[in-house]
């Protein structure tokens, strides 16, 4: 698109003329794409486990992407090729630092870097072996909204930047709300979306026909469509699901990633001015109609700004309503988790029990040390393994702001429609769902000082049965005790995202009544300047 350049500077120019900042986010993303001289980010987006890191490693033929470690502190991974294997971290503060591929871990990885500590921005690695991909780049992303969880303008508006995407849903959870949420986002952003059906091997080939017609099924129903749909495995002896990726995706990609670029430019270009003409339309109906219509816009936009403290009341409860739900849920769902680990740590005392041959004090002591080992393990591992689950509150809370702010822009839009009779198309809302780093493991308990003291003087023959029968009994005990402290540190840790998430819906909302308040104030004098324009918006070709 030769005149590309000419039609967003054009664009820039208008939205600027009219304070438009709510569409910056989209006009860098376009004028980013266009600087990118053929290469197109193919970004890959899935929830934990979804297989996004395995994908890319099978597709890079190495392990370069850290597997097991959430990558959840919004650091962008970019992969391309490069002649030789080069990792470069980009800090938020514009500085750079050259690492070993092999160091990755520490800068995307939440134990090596929790919350985003070492404050990077992304990180960039060049690899000989994606030279049969030249000049696309992949893209892992941390995690399904979590893209844009560090505090950066960049990762705020980092969705629109996608080029192609690819969406990792493993093959035995196939589409969930999630899910469906982020084709529809994604629909906004770039026409190139492919839904990969992950660890593939998990089913049989009946059942993956039976997926495959329930995917297809739901991208009709809910997404008023259909999209490509491939299967996936790492397994050697699934390669021919690799090979038809490449043959029916990658490949055609390649070949014809000059005109996929112009596709996916058009489009986003396309949904920039369509958004610019949205607000000029309200600026000239509310500039050239009847004083009646304006001032009953007016009014219901005040009696909206009036009542804007019943929509903060109702995020605010909704923010209480799932950060209670976060301990709630977690501790029932974890109820088989406690009991396998209050068998497991029975069957390792019993054992143990049978070999210490010791005086009390000394048996105190042993176990003391076998249970506080015992916990710092088996809580880390939990921790680490059930991270969805203790974050899946935040994920539902998301949803739910994400539902609450379309309502109002639905509602405001319903405004402008019966005032004026200018329909608004669906405006763009990206919630910012920065999943937590998970809470250290604090091992603490006690046990009665005097018992230990006189413990001495007790002849452990006598009593060595319902001593060893108490100490089970407190060790199971210590299980569930350190099992819901674990619980409700995450609840404490997922209710601050909560409240971030509920600052940031009840943001959205003001900024959409306020950009429709500014394009209310517009008099009759404007009128033909907004008429040029719109006019000149109209005629842009950018279908």
């Amino acid at each position: 698109m030769a005149q590309a350049d000419d039609i967003l500077d054009r664009i820039s120019a208008i939205a600027g003329e009219w304070k438009l900042a709510n569409l910056r986010p989209q006009i860098i993303a376009c004028r980013e794409l266009m600087q990118r001289h053929n290469g197109i980010d193919v970004a890959v987006f899935g929830r934990f486990k979804a297989g996004k890191s395995s994908f890319l490693n099978h597709l890079a033929g190495r392990a370069v992407l850290p597997i097991g470690v959430v990558p959840l502190t919004a650091v962008i991974t970019r992969l391309r090729f490069g002649e030789t294997d080069r990792a470069q971290v980009r800090f938020l503060n514009g500085t750079t630092e050259t690492i070993p591929p092999g160091d990755i871990g520490l800068y995307v990885g939440e134990n090596e870097n929790p919350n985003n500590q070492k404050q990077v921005a992304a990180v960039e690695v060049e690899l000989p072996e994606l030279k049969l991909f030249a000049p696309l780049q992949f893209v892992d992303t941390p995690g399904l909204g979590s893209a844009f969880a560090h505090n950066t303008e960049v990762a705020l508006n980092w969705l629109p930047k996608v080029g192609a995407a690819l969406v990792a849903v493993s093959s035995d959870a196939p589409l969930s709300e999630r899910d469906l949420e982020l084709l529809g986002e994604l629909r906004r952003h770039t026409p190139k979306i492919v839904l990969l059906l992950t660890k593939a091997d998990l089913l049989t080939e009946p059942q993956r026909a039976e997926v495959m017609e329930f995917v297809a099924t739901q991208l009709r129903q809910k997404c008023n469509g259909e999209l490509p749909v491939f299967f996936y495995s790492v397994k050697p002896e699934l390669a021919a699901m690799k090979s038809a990726l490449l043959a029916k995706l990658l490949q055609p990609l390649l070949q014809h990633r000059t005109e996929a670029g112009q596709q996916i430019l058009r489009h986003k270009l396309a949904a920039l001015r369509n958004q610019t003409l949205d607000y000029l339309r309200v600026a000239l109906a509310a500039a050239t109609q009847a004083e009646s219509a304006r001032q009953a816009l007016c009014e219901r936009l005040d009696e909206e700004r009036r009542q804007f403290g019943l929509f903060r009341e109702e995020v605010q409860v909704l923010a209480r309503e799932w950060s209670a739900k976060a301990l709630n849920e977690s501790l029932e769902r974890l109820q088989p988790v406690q009991r396998a680990l209050q068998a497991k740590v029975t069957n390792e005392l019993q054992a143990q029990f049978v070999q210490w041959q010791l005086r009390l004090p000394r048996l105190l002591e042993a176990w003391r040390e076998l249970l506080q080992l015992f916990l710092a393990r088996e809580l880390s591992a939990v921790s680490h393994e059930q991270r969805p689950l203790f974050c899946e509150p935040a994920q539902k809370a998301g949803a739910h702001f994400a539902r609450t702010v379309r309502a109002f822009q639905d509602r405001l839009a319903g405004h402008v429609k019966a005032a004026l009779d200018v329909s608004l198309s669906p405006r763009e809302f990206n919630l910012e769902v920065r999943e937590p780093s998970a809470p250290p493991v604090d091992v603490a308990f006690a046990f009665d000082a005097a018992f230990s003291l006189v413990g001495w003087l007790i002849p452990l023959t006598w009593f060595r049965s319902p001593i060893e029968r108490n100490l089970l009994r407190k060790a199971r005990y210590e299980v569930e005790k350190h099992l819901s402290r674990l619980a409700a540190d995450w609840r404490d840790r997922v209710g601050v995202v909560i409240t971030e998430l509920r600052q940031q819906t009840e943001d959205a909302a003001r900024n959409e009544l306020e950009v429709l308040e500014q394009m209310l104030a517009q008099t009759a004098s404007q009128a033909p300047r907004l008429c040029e324009q719109i006019a000149e918006l109209e005629k842009m070709p950018v279908a």
